[in-house]
């Protein structure tokens, strides 16, 4: 489904907060699932087996509808599909995170700098998509917990059983680190300090310690897992497969075990898989990517196949 991205969809102040405008790319959404319900039948559907599908930012949004309202359940959807991604694994800052970022963003539009103000948001309101696609603002605008459609952070929710009880197919695949690790990390101190400051981790000093001590520097068995050598790539950095064993279970996989773990718990059907086949011209370092499995859900391979003759397939 289309629904608006960026500083469109999440554009996080005071004055939006106070209108309930928060999230508004996730309640475009919860539009569209509302319209489903209403119209499926149309087109020969049953709008009591709907099914929810998701990959990547896409099973995270999901993972926040499923803990939407404190889990709350306007059946708009009957079982849900999340893979490689979920709400644990997602960044979600408050709202003071932006002040900074807003202020960026009117200074170079030229909107007025006074983040508490109604006429600040008026201006950008007012300014076309051009105008502030223009702008180059590189900063990710992620959802907030707002006190109505999350009224907590997801973990919490899950670890109160405040989520929406439907069967559960949720996976990932086997080299997600590869494809979310910081490069160039040649040291312990390089990946501390990229799991301090990397906005996607927001951990405290002692989780990070505690997270270098269960993942000692072994490339052997560091990511990508289907080389089982102890070698290092020189173009990455001398730690990046340490970086990437670490980055790829906080994102996808230790969320995507808990999940699993609660919803079974809460006494629901839960299907997990570990998608774990490279593509036949796969190079190292990539392995089984974050993202690999796609085509394979989609049942449209001939991209990956290239120039492979039909006699090869």
């Amino acid at each position: 489904m289309n629904y608006r991205l960026g500083v469109w969809g999440f554009l996080n102040t005071p004055v939006v907060h106070a209108e309930g405008s928060s999230n508004a790319g996730l309640l475009d959404q919860r539009l569209a699932l509302q319209w489903v319900q209403e119209n499926i039948a149309s087109f020969g559907g049953d709008p009591r087996r709907v099914t929810v599908w998701g990959e990547s930012a896409g099973a995270q949004s999901i993972g926040f509808h499923l803990t939407s309202y404190g889990g709350r359940n306007d059946n708009l959807f009957q079982a849900a599909i999340l893979e490689s991604g979920g709400p644990e694994g997602a960044s979600l800052n408050t709202l003071p995170f932006y002040s900074a970022a807003t202020d960026n963003l009117t200074r170079t539009v030229g909107c007025p700098r006074t983040w508490t103000s109604p006429s600040q948001l008026a201006c950008l309101r007012n300014l076309s998509s051009a105008a502030l696609f223009a702008s180059n603002y590189t900063v990710v605008w992620n959802p907030i917990v707002d006190g109505d459609f999350l009224t907590d952070y997801p973990s919490s929710l899950l670890a109160q059983d405040k989520f929406i009880r439907v069967p559960l197919l949720t996976g990932a695949n086997t080299d997600e680190g590869v494809s979310f690790s910081v490069q160039n990390l040649n040291t312990t101190t390089d990946v501390y300090n990229s799991l301090f400051y990397w906005r996607n981790y927001a951990l405290s000093p002692p989780s990070i310690q505690e997270l270098l001590q269960l993942y000692p520097n072994n490339p052997a068995i560091e990511p990508p897992y289907s080389n089982h050598a102890n070698v290092t790539y020189p173009k990455y950095g001398a730690q990046w497969r340490r970086s990437a064993a670490i980055g790829g279970d906080l994102v996808m996989i230790a969320q995507r075990r808990r999940m699993a773990e609660l919803y079974t718990k809460a006494g629901q059907k839960v299907y997990s898989y570990r998608f774990d086949t490279p593509l036949y011209n796969a190079t190292v370092p990539g392995s089984v990517k974050h993202f690999d499995n796609v085509m394979f859900s989609f049942q449209n391979i001939s991209g990956a196949i290239g120039s492979r003759q039909a006699s090869q397939r």
